[in-house]
């Protein structure tokens, strides 16, 4: 199990990182994050990410999942990452 953290506005958030088929490296990060870094919903006129580091963080997560997912063993987090992403995951 690979892991790194992804830090924002002072606070670290725990990752998990998975090979694709092609064995890039894919962030997959808690909720938490994307909760951080979009608080605005994309009603109100804006893309909802709070700040350009938002935005910078965002385009290298690859998906984002409930907390308790990312403590899974690696092959039971592909297998609810392949429901969403089947061409990225054997």
């Amino acid at each position: 199990m690979e892991t790194m953290d992804l830090e924002f506005d002072g606070t670290t958030y725990a990752c998990r990182i998975v090979n694709s088929n092609d064995d890039e490296e894919l962030i997959i990060a808690p909720t938490s994050l994307l909760d951080a870094l979009r608080p605005h919903s994309f009603e109100e006129g804006n893309d909802g990410f709070v700040n350009e580091e938002a935005v910078r963080i965002d385009e290298n997560v690859f998906f984002y999942t409930d907390d308790v997912d990312l403590k899974l063993p690696d092959c039971e987090l592909v297998e609810i990452l392949k429901e969403s992403n089947p061409e990225w995951f054997d």
